[in-house]
């Protein structure tokens, strides 16, 4: 039994220690910032959600303080996201001069172009980063007055900068930004003018971590793009030489990262010298990366945590065991359900669990079915599921069950695969209580790595595009497509609510699971930015009546807009 108190959950901050294999692209990168045939150089980072961009740039900062006569400054843009453009730029381009200001030979200079990016925007700030070194309320007074002697506006600041960087005794300044892809389209394209427009000279690198499909949405929906699809691709073009991919992990590398996982949870070997031992085997080509033998002193993982770290890799989704901080959500809520399940008197071993949380995770139509089964027919359920499963699928004359009803054929691995639930189909019943709870098996785990692609491709630009991933849209899981359908609709206030729910509509006319979640998400996030034409694709999509009295009757929406709604009223009662 699973002791509550002992449960540890894994957080999402960066990490020091490479659990997954990322020491070439971490090299690779190194060694490109510090080139001198690439000068200057901007890397962009890239990977889907929860890939490890923030990871890999810890580590990638970690190998370059090991390189003298470099400069590295951490820049997380994030943090200040919902200060004005200029200001956001001047921050950006101040966190820069700021350490510079502590070298050697260029603390004049460098205050002087401080106090430039200071008059540009004289907040606190910027304030606190001029004279960061001193706390003398006068010299803090006095490097704001005004100076005739010094220009008070940003023009001619990349010759000053660039002249600057030429007289520093240093081999290379090295901006490392993170998170870009989590700030606002202003954001985002101030931060990449303030690299382009004003620190972009010799001596200088940049290494973006950022989903590229991201910053391209940003880019798009920036004032200077107006109509252009293909502005984004120009614009990321004159600032990145060079784009470098985290790999995907696969289900190997997924494995051997689970059981690190575990096993520094459980504090019984040196996780530092497991990482290693990992590195070489992965080097090397020799799977398992956690295998035998194992070095001198370094004693073997825990058979249960390699158990199961194969359970898991094997029993879910790619989606999951392909992202990083997606196995870390599954193992929190597995750890959840599993400590509150226990302290309730679950008599279940770990795999039983695991077993039945990768059910409620990869099929939770089936594991509905099971949770609302009688407990004492769920024996008989679960002895006719696994029969079935295990028999082969084109055989049916050794007198198998047919598949149960109300479960899919996609279940049968999962039902194969031991442990047997059917034996322990009397204890399991808290487990379900427990599990049944949570109001939804999806609920924080965003959608998968192909959704968040067909939701970009749904609000791209282009109408042929758009088709195509509505095409791919209608070919998800039912659950993923009312997901990504609600996803649509709640960012109709950002893109512009007729496209948003032009394209949601045309998903949603799918299956009555969509059509449900277009109706509730119109009503709970998209009534301030209906228009006309928007009311007019709400009423093509079945159960509208209810969503367009609502529209109606809210006296706060425009005039226009609830006549619309009750046209298409008067409209459907007349085809009835």
């Amino acid at each position: 039994m699973v002791d509550p108190i002992q449960l540890r959950l894994w957080d999402d901050n960066p990490t020091e220690l490479d659990m997954l294999g990322f020491d070439a692209v971490v090299d690779t990168v190194a060694a490109a910032v510090c080139s001198p045939d690439l000068d200057p150089v901007t890397v962009a980072l890239q990977s889907s959600w929860g890939g490890g961009k923030s990871s890999a740039l810890k580590l990638i900062e970690m190998r370059l303080s090991e390189v003298d006569n470099v400069v590295v400054v951490r820049c997380d843009p994030w943090e200040y996201d919902d200060l004005p453009k200029s200001e956001v730029r001047a921050l950006v381009i101040g966190q820069v001069l700021n350490r510079l200001v502590g070298e050697p030979g260029l603390v004049k200079k460098a205050e002087n172009l401080l106090r430039r990016v200071a008059w540009v925007k004289v907040g606190a700030t910027i304030s606190n980063m001029v004279l960061a070194r001193t706390v003398d309320v006068e010299k803090l007074a006095d490097a704001f007055k005004p100076n005739a002697e010094e220009p008070t506006s940003m023009a001619g600041f990349h010759d000053e900068f660039e002249k600057l960087m030429e007289g520093a005794a240093l081999h290379k300044v090295i901006v490392l930004v993170d998170d870009l892809d989590r700030c606002s389209p202003d954001s985002v394209v101030a931060i990449l003018e303030a690299i382009k427009v004003f620190l972009s000279v010799r001596k200088m690198a940049f290494v973006l971590a950022a989903e590229e499909a991201l910053i391209r949405y940003a880019i798009e929906r920036s004032e200077n793009a107006g109509a252009r699809t293909t502005y984004s691709d120009r614009y990321l073009e004159k600032i990145v030489q060079l784009p470098v991919r985290l790999p995907t992990l696969s289900r190997d590398d997924a494995e051997t990262f689970i059981a690190l996982l575990l096993a520094e949870r459980r504090g019984e070997t040196n996780i530092n010298a497991l990482v290693r031992h990992v590195a070489n085997r992965r080097g090397a080509g020799q799977r398992p990366y956690l295998g035998e033998p194992y070095p001198a002193g370094l004693p073997a993982p825990a058979g249960e945590d390699l158990a199961l770290a194969a359970q898991i890799a094997q029993g879910i989704s790619i989606d999951k065991w392909s992202s990083p901080r997606a196995i870390k959500r599954f193992l929190n809520a597995w750890g959840v359900r599993m400590a509150m399940a226990s302290a309730r008197g679950a008599d279940l071993d770990l795999a039983t669990m695991l077993k039945l949380y990768i059910l409620e995770d990869r099929f939770p139509k089936d594991f509905e079915v099971l949770v609302a089964c009688p407990p004492d027919a769920r024996g008989a359920l679960l002895d006719s599921w696994e029969t079935w499963a295990k028999a082969p699928a084109s055989d049916k004359s050794n007198g198998a069950p047919d598949l149960p009803e109300g479960i899919s054929e996609d279940s049968r691995t999962w039902a194969a695969s031991p442990p047997s639930l059917q034996t322990v189909s009397g204890k399991i019943d808290t487990y379900l209580t427990v599990a049944a709870t949570f109001t939804s098996v999806s609920a924080g785990q965003g959608l998968p790595t192909e959704a968040l692609q067909i939701l970009d491709e749904l609000l791209d630009a282009s109408e042929p595009v758009r088709r195509g991933a509505t095409a791919r849209a209608r070919a998800l899981e039912p659950d993923v497509r009312a997901a990504l359908v609600t996803r649509l609709i709640e960012r109709a206030g950002a893109v512009g609510a007729d496209q948003a729910i032009e394209t949601a509509a045309e998903v949603a006319k799918a299956d009555q699971m969509s059509a449900g979640a277009f109706h509730s998400a119109i009503v709970d996030f998209a009534l301030p930015h209906l228009t006309p034409a928007s009311v007019l694709d709400i009423g093509l999509v079945e159960g509208a009546d209810a969503t367009l009295a609502k529209v109606a009757a809210t006296a706060s929406l425009d005039e226009d807009v609830r006549g619309a709604a009750d046209e298409e009223l008067a409209s459907s009662e007349g085809n009835v």
